[in-house]
């Protein structure tokens, strides 16, 4: 594992193949990749990437940036797209175990508004020890939101700065999960300060 904080290598392949497609169709310069891409990290990114290797976060923003910037020509509803790949993706590979509970949560069982709201929060700690299995440098609580109290919240305290691009990477990511349980575009993002970001619900389940 690299030193420092550093994310999974089930997470980075999908959009370093993304980068590579594009690069393919899109011939750039080779000074803006080098000043985009530092220390020939463009050559490491078209290198097979390991599901359960740990790799540098500091490329996987720098991959995400890029990827805002010319494919996504800016704007960040790419980059939620970008999440819901990425959820599509661990979904299917079967990957994590957290992935296949998604489909069969306790939520779908309750029909009591109390009910459904406990059984959320329990479906919610157990996926959410999926965020320790991606990021080595983030903790994550559930906790019920102060101003809802139907509502549940996702905290994210980390021993870095968690950058916007992948702020919204999770949002999508995490909107794509709860399709799986009639929930679409559940979450939205908050941050309380450079190392601190909320995942909020929109409405109640």
């Amino acid at each position: 594992m690299p030193d420092g904080p550093s994310v999974k290598g089930s997470v980075l392949a999908g959009h370093a193949e993304v980068l590579m497609k594009y690069l393919a169709s899109h011939p750039m310069d080779p000074k803006v990749l080098a000043r985009r891409f530092p220390d020939g990290e463009v050559a490491f990114l078209s290198q097979p990437i390991s599901a359960g290797g740990w790799y540098d976060f500091r490329i996987y923003q720098r991959l995400l940036e890029f990827l805002k910037d010319y494919p996504g020509e800016g704007d960040h509803v790419y980059l939620l797209d970008a999440g819901r790949r990425s959820a599509e993706a661990l979904i299917r590979s079967g990957f994590y175990q957290q992935m296949e509970y998604v489909g069969r949560t306790q939520l779908k069982v309750h029909k009591d508004p109390s009910a459904r709201f406990q059984a959320f929060g329990r479906d919610l700690r157990l996926l959410n020890t999926l965020t320790l299995s991606i990021f080595n440098f983030v903790k994550s609580d559930i906790v019920v939101d102060p101003e809802h109290p139907d509502r549940w919240l996702i905290d994210y305290v980390c021993t870095a700065p968690f950058p916007d691009v992948v702020c919204w990477t999770t949002q999508g990511f995490c909107n794509r999960m709860a399709e799986e349980h009639g929930s679409p575009e559940l979450w939205h993002w908050r941050r309380l300060r450079p190392d601190r970001v909320q995942l909020r619900m929109r409405y109640s389940v």
